[in-house]
């Protein structure tokens, strides 16, 4: 993690963010090493990560027995390892969890707190890359090794990269953008994956939800055919009857406040509102306009409107997302 995150900036959507660097101190890496590595996180993990290829990072899910979701992850190979990011506040939860089944196999889980995190995002967000990878990774190959350092490509919202390196490399590569980049902390990563669909999973919503009212089957993170894992057999029962009621929705709107993790929301239903699903993440975009991320029930239209649980002045809209639902 960055010792110092860069400063806040105006958090912008995709398509008006410049070419920016940013400093992704609210995630963290995982390393897991061992010769066991890929059957053990295949019997914890919702993906199948036999599948994972070597330039390829996939999301998965981590479920309690019950099904819900602790954390959402994304993972890849890196050298003779495997490696996952998660978000922050779950680091101790998630590893303690995980941990649990690990003295039966020959595997370590670390957290790797000498590798740097950083976000390249906006127009042109390849130049900032230019002479620092000799290849650069994209929809075919979208994990590429050099040295220390892994590079990851995103599709979504528009083309984005995290760069895993350590503190030397991520150094050199801060001083080689500065002069073409703008620099922003998490804020606008999360910002990204709001605008994205990607789950932001917290130390005050894990547990609460199963992988598929978070859109996590429509991130191709979900194995139905793999076998056993755990919360496997509640994630299986869920799609083969339909019984998912919720989904995973990115509002747009106004609020007098930024909206925290498991605050509730109001639906409008005729001339009353009621309450209807719990917060996510939240952020500012372009000093007036609030995004939340959100799970709510399915089949809702985009005419639909929502306020913040206690704030009459409030209303948000649905936005679409880059990927159905």
């Amino acid at each position: 993690m960055l010792k110092t995150p860069f400063l806040p900036q105006p958090l912008l959507p995709a398509e008006k963010l410049p070419l920016t660097v940013i400093s992704l101190e609210q995630w963290a890496v995982i390393n897991v090493i061992g010769d066991e590595r890929i059957n053990y996180l295949q019997s914890q993990l919702t993906l199948d990560v036999a599948s994972v290829r070597p330039d390829q990072h996939r999301y998965a899910a981590h479920c309690s027995p019950h099904g819900k979701t602790w954390s959402n992850l994304c993972l890849f190979h890196r050298g003779a390892q495997l490696t996952y990011i998660v978000h922050r506040s779950l680091l101790n939860q998630q590893l303690n969890q995980l941990k649990k089944y690990a003295i039966f196999s020959k595997i370590i889980l670390v957290a790797d707190e000498q590798s740097i995190l950083l976000g390249i995002a906006g127009i042109q967000a390849k130049s900032a890359l230019d002479g620092f990878f000799d290849t650069l990774p994209n929809i075919l190959s979208p994990v590429m090794q050099q040295d220390q350092s892994t590079l990851l490509w995103f599709e979504k919202p528009t083309e984005r990269f995290i760069l895993v390196t350590t503190i030397e490399k991520a150094d050199i590569f801060i001083k080689h953008a500065k002069d073409k980049v703008r620099f922003n902390n998490s804020l606008q990563w999360l910002a990204l994956d709001i605008e994205a669909g990607v789950p932001i999973i917290d130390n005050n919503t894990s547990g609460q939800f199963i992988p598929q009212a978070l859109n996590l089957h429509a991130l191709n993170a979900i194995s139905f055919n793999k076998g056993c894992y755990i919360g496997q057999e509640v994630v299986a029962r869920t799609k083969f009857r339909n019984s998912n009621q919720r989904a995973l929705y990115w509002l747009s709107g106004t609020s007098s406040k930024i909206l925290a993790s498991n605050d509730k929301l109001e639906v409008k239903i005729g001339n009353h509102w009621r309450c209807s699903g719990s917060v996510l993440a939240a952020c500012q975009i372009d000093q007036n306009i609030v995004w939340v991320q959100a799970v709510l029930n399915k089949n809702l239209t985009d005419t639909t409107l929502f306020r913040a649980y206690g704030d009459q002045e409030s209303q948000f809209k649905i936005n679409k997302l880059p990927y159905n639902i």
